[in-house]
């Protein structure tokens, strides 16, 4: 059953509500009373993404030794989406299909190395900040968004698709790194870096003096600006994108040895088939376990989050102190999730619960009561559910749902799904109860969230769950048929 909690006083009075929800997560009601509160201006938009970022944030509950005080706060007067899904489980893939609004079957993005300006098609396509700049918005942008290329010197280049933003902040990334001779003994000098810059460490740095809090920075001060007309600002965390290098404050707030690993089984990929296998990045898991230094890893990455969590607050604070706190609608998410030795997985990239799940929290002033839902929604819905927010003209082409209707209406229809895909045919549906994967090769993958949550079990080949994978395959098909350009 769909869960949805309203926390404070009620935008919605449901005055009888049907004792089951249909498949697909729309909750019938006999009588729904709304109330909406009119804007007395055309709002602004804050869009916070930080790059790597799973469940573990602690209002989610996927590690409830998180500490993440500022993004509780945020969600505690906010929509939590806690069922939410990228389209792709890799940086530029998944912004790429958020920030066009198109599925990864149509823009033919499957990896890093693949700018969408040079895919047929996509040279001129308008980007969710271009649409609201050809709306009357002023933009704005620091840090990773679009998945930048890399420059001649093999850095980073914030900033992101030339053009995609009227004024762009450019800067580093991340944390400085520690001195070259310091960098990558966290599995020992000259250890095998799977997944690349599988490191961490603390770092003696004032937060002030690392690129991170510059870019949220940056966002402060764009928020202390007179602006003449409505903005649309986006300012991107890199950390917790590896490699866990923060400050050494947020590694102190967690003592490894208390850490609670994982729930993981033994032989866990031994139902997978041979491309899930594959995607495990089980070297890593095996360097980790050898030397005792899977808590530890732990700690790198959740300090890293905490990090990553001051920075956002930085940032959100600037905007309650600001003249535009009441008039700016604000969305926190992530990109994509991350394996901590689930499934042996290090990493993202792969199709399972971890790696494709993501923080998505919308704060819309116009209507503030707090809502949590399970409902299963897609980062494909952000671009078409800002312009519903916003009130602009509807963009008709667009794959993702807009959800600005059931902000309002917790009790409206959605599709109750989303659909996740990594490289050319390979795709997992996630339903309400369901994440139901197929492989390129014809491989198989169905999981039961509601007896089985950290997808023990592959029942593909059991004969009692034929009738609900017959189904899924069915819906798989009918889905990516409408996303396959003609």
């Amino acid at each position: 059953m769909a869960r949805i909690t309203q926390l404070t006083g009620c935008l919605l009075i449901l005055l009888s509500c049907a004792a089951s929800v249909p498949t697909g997560g729309t909750i019938a009601a006999t009588e729904v009373i709304t109330a909406q509160i009119p804007r007395d201006s055309t709002p602004n938009v804050l869009l916070i993404m930080i790059d790597d970022m799973n469940d573990w944030v602690k209002a989610y509950g996927g590690n409830p030794q998180a500490i993440t005080p500022n993004i509780d706060r945020f969600a505690a007067r906010a929509v939590r989406f806690d069922n939410a899904y990228c389209s792709a489980p890799l940086c530029n893939p998944s912004r790429t299909s958020l920030l066009t609004g198109y599925s990864p079957l149509k823009t033919g993005v499957y990896g890093n190395s693949t700018h969408f300006r040079d895919v047929a098609g996509l040279k001129d396509v308008v980007t969710l900040p271009q649409y609201f700049a050809a709306n009357g918005y002023a933009t704005f942008a620091a840090g990773k968004i679009f998945h930048s290329p890399r420059g001649p010197s093999g850095k980073p280049r914030p900033g992101s698709d030339p053009g995609s933003f009227q004024e762009e902040w450019r800067g580093g990334l991340g944390v400085p790194f520690p001195a070259e001779e310091d960098r990558f003994r966290a599995l020992g000098k000259g250890s095998v870096k799977t997944p690349k810059n599988l490191d961490w460490a603390p770092i003696a740095i004032a937060d002030e003096n690392t690129n991170d809090w510059q870019i949220a920075d940056y966002g402060a001060q764009v928020l202390a600006r007179e602006h003449d007309k409505p903005f649309f600002l986006a300012c991107g965390i890199f950390r917790p994108h590896l490699p866990w290098y923060a400050p050494e404050k947020y590694f102190n707030l967690y003592d490894a040895d208390t850490l609670q690993l994982p729930e993981v089984i033994a032989n866990d990929l031994a139902d997978v088939p041979v491309l899930g296998q594959r995607m495990a990045k089980q070297e890593a898991h095996e360097m980790i376990i050898k030397q005792g230094k899977w808590k530890e890893a732990m700690r790198g990455y959740l300090a890293s989050l905490s990090y990553a969590d001051a920075c956002a607050g930085h940032l959100l604070d600037a905007l309650e102190n600001s003249k535009y706190a009441d008039n700016t609608i604000v969305v926190l998410m992530g990109d994509h999730g991350w394996n901590l030795g689930e499934k042996r997985h290090w990493s993202k990239n792969a199709l399972w619960e971890e790696s494709a799940k993501t923080p998505l929290i919308i704060f819309d002033p116009a209507r503030p009561e707090p809502i949590v839902t399970d409902r299963v929604v897609s980062l494909l819905d952000l671009y078409p559910t800002l312009i519903g927010l916003s009130g602009l003209p509807p963009k008709e082409d667009l794959d993702g749902t807009d959800l600005s209707r059931f902000l309002l209406d917790p009790t409206a229809d959605t599709p109750g799904f989303a659909l996740t895909t990594k490289d050319e045919g390979n795709h997992s549906l996630r339903t309400d109860r369901y994440r139901y994967t197929r492989y390129r090769d014809g491989g198989e993958e169905l999981y039961d969230h509601q007896s089985d949550p950290m997808e023990w079990k592959n029942l593909a080949d059991d004969p009692a769950a034929a009738e609900v994978l017959d189904r899924l395959r069915k819906q798989l098909d009918r889905y990516t048929a409408t996303l396959t350009p003609n």
